[in-house]
């Protein structure tokens, strides 16, 4: 199995971003679900098996933002 770039990493964690704002931007502020796609990624500095990074910081975001109630229209 050929190991990720940093680029093909960054691309993957891009998409993740995408996908994960799409679901839960009703209840997120703008940039928070890219913040945490990032923040989670970092964890994995240093690893020596990156191929699994993006679906492991998929499950964590979504850990992260699935109990948390949609933003009410035209609040802050």
């Amino acid at each position: 199995m050929a190991e990720l770039t940093p680029q093909a990493l960054d691309d993957q964690l891009h998409r993740v971003a995408n996908q994960m704002g799409r679901k839960f931007g009703d209840r997120t502020a703008n940039g928070e679900v890219e913040s945490a796609v990032y923040e989670e990624a970092a964890r994995f500095n240093g690893a020596r098996v990156r191929q699994y990074i993006p679906v492991l910081v998929q499950h964590a975001v979504q850990e992260r933002f699935r109990h948390r109630q949609p933003r009410i229209a035209g609040a802050a």
